[in-house]
């Protein structure tokens, strides 16, 4: 199975925030990266790398990195 980042690859850009929800819930996403999903800012993403950085700054992400 291919990881997500792969999924939104094949997508047709851009992509609102809904719609990458959508994409994650038809493709089984686990929950914890959903919930993370859906705090990323409402807008219009331009492809998937646009996503990966958007979801890397979420609350719920660099609440569960480990400090330096």
């Amino acid at each position: 199975m291919p990881g997500f980042r792969a999924v939104l690859d094949g997508e047709q850009f851009p992509l609102r925030r809904w719609q990458i929800l959508a994409v994650a819930d038809d493709y089984g996403l686990d929950t914890r990266t959903r919930a993370k999903l859906e705090q990323i800012p409402d807008r219009r993403y331009v492809d998937a790398g646009d996503v990966m950085i958007a979801l890397a700054m979420t609350p719920a992400h660099l609440a569960a990195r480990t400090p330096l």
